[in-house]
Parts: C-alpha cells; sequence; structure tokens
C-alpha cells in the first residue's frame, strides 16, 4: 500500500532470514510503480529503486573561445550518457552563455540528428541561449548525444563561452519504452 509499508515487509523477511538480495530482489507494486529491493539500506533505511527510474546526465563546459567558419559544427559538450540493452526515448536540454562576433547558433544533436537551433545576435555580448531535442535511441545504440554550435554568415565567426561552472550545461533525460 505505501513505502513504509514495503519497508515494513522487508524487515520482517531480513527478521526471518529472507532479506532481499541483488540475486534475489524483492518487487513492490506501489500506487501502479514497480519498485525493487535489492537488501540496499542507506543510514539503516531499505531503499527501493522504480524499475523504469528515469536516467539523467548532466554534463557542463568550462567555458573558452571557438572560431569557425561558415557551415561548420563545433562540439562543446557529449552526453556521458550511455548505450542501453533497450529502446528509450531521450529528450536533451542545453544551455550556452556566450558573447559572439558573427553568425552562430547553438542545437543539440541526437544520432547525429538536430533539433531547433537557437541563435545569437551578431556581436551579443553574454548572452545564454538553450536548446532542446527529443528522439527515440533503439536498443544497443549509443545515443550520440551532443551540444554543439553552429556556424554560419560569411567568413568566420568568433564565440567567447563564460567559464562560470552553471552557466553552459547539457541535461539529458532517457525514459524506456515499449520495444515492439
Amino acid at each position: 500500500a505505501s513505502v513504509a509499508a514495503a519497508r515494513t515487509i522487508l524487515t520482517a523477511a531480513e527478521a526471518a532470514g529472507l532479506a532481499p538480495t541483488p540475486q534475489y530482489p524483492a518487487y513492490f507494486d506501489i500506487g501502479g510503480i514497480i519498485y525493487r529491493a535489492t537488501g540496499a539500506k542507506l543510514n539503516s533505511v531499505w531503499t527501493l529503486s522504480p524499475i523504469n527510474e528515469t536516467e539523467v546526465k548532466v554534463n557542463s563546459y568550462a567555458g573558452g573561445t571557438v572560431t569557425k567558419g561558415t557551415g561548420t559544427q563545433h562540439a562543446l559538450i557529449t552526453s556521458s550518457l550511455p548505450a542501453r540493452p533497450y529502446d528509450r526515448v531521450v529528450s536533451a536540454q542545453g544551455m550556452v552563455n556566450a558573447s559572439v562576433s558573427g553568425t552562430i547558433g547553438l542545437r543539440i544533436l541526437i544520432l547525429n540528428a538536430g533539433g531547433a537551433t537557437a541563435r545569437w545576435e551578431t556581436g551579443a555580448g553574454l548572452q545564454t541561449q538553450t536548446a532542446i531535442n527529443s528522439g527515440v535511441v533503439p536498443a544497443g545504440v549509443d545515443p550520440q548525444v551532443i551540444l554543439a554550435l553552429t556556424f554560419g554568415g560569411t567568413g568566420n565567426s568568433t564565440a567567447t563561452i563564460s567559464t562560470a561552472a552553471d552557466a553552459n550545461r547539457l541535461i539529458v533525460e532517457a525514459k524506456p519504452i515499449t520495444m515492439s
């Protein structure tokens, strides 16, 4: 009926010598969410993990200056999200704070496919742009989630990216989906 009730059951099982283990976990349906207990505890409290917990990876960029020519792209942040043995929907949000000269955009690639491109105004001083993208990543495939600068216009363009620790991030969420 509740997480508290599941923990009471686990404590009773442990007292009877039947505590769950990683090899023989216990499962609970609590309000339609399936939880797994592997015997782990934190501060003497049973740990219950949702079976299909959303996987989240946050990566950042320390800043610097990037100059590129028209029609090129530069990867700033590559997500640490790994391949998994099941299909997933992957959603990504990224932000970069930069001063720019020329024509520069920000986009997120998933499986080498870009989403919408956010653009800085030419000559922008320390402005933040955000980009989003979402896609289905098949089982066993590296999602290749990359936050990238795109360079347009004519000639070279330059982005001077903030070195603030919280100014340049890529946040990626992955959720398992039905395998068909």
